[in-house]
């Protein structure tokens, strides 16, 4: 009886000796993310409706990290979108986020606004809250002043 007790772990050899890894839930937006396009163009209002919801296939900004880099955007971030089987440049206003930040306002979808090549946005009006920090980012003027509301 002895030998089998010896070789059946204990909790502590399993907890010590863990074959799986956890990791913290993600809080930005990554490759694959569904998102909804919250201006008036008209490839946003079809691609809202069409038979894909448009996603994420790049992100611009890169999050390093000592362990692996991952790439990752947040609100304000611009973003490569495939909508409608085009390629289109976006910028994230809003965010879902499983941890609540201070200062930074909570939303239940992730919306982007589209912008063209040159930062300018596509749409003549955004059709959802923005957060209010694009006001003072000089990058975010121009979404800004086609917001009609802030949060």
């Amino acid at each position: 009886m002895n030998s089998l007790i010896k070789l059946l772990p204990t909790t502590l050899d399993f907890v010590l000796h863990r074959s799986f890894s956890i990791t913290s839930p993600l809080n930005n937006l990554q490759k694959v993310s569904r998102v909804n396009v919250v201006d008036n163009s008209k490839l946003a209002l079809d691609g809202n409706v069409y038979k894909r919801m448009p996603r994420i296939i790049h992100c611009y900004k890169k999050n390093n990290s000592l362990t692996r880099t991952r790439l990752t955007a947040g609100l304000g971030d611009k973003v490569l979108l495939a909508i409608k089987g085009q390629m289109k440049k976006a910028i994230i206003v809003g965010c879902k986020q499983t941890v609540r930040k201070p200062n930074v306002p909570q939303f239940d979808k992730n919306n982007v606004v589209l912008i063209d090549d040159d930062g300018n946005p596509i749409g003549t009006r955004i059709l959802a809250p923005i957060p209010a920090f694009f006001r003072t980012r000089g990058d975010l003027a121009k979404i800004a002043a086609i917001a009609t509301t802030f949060v």
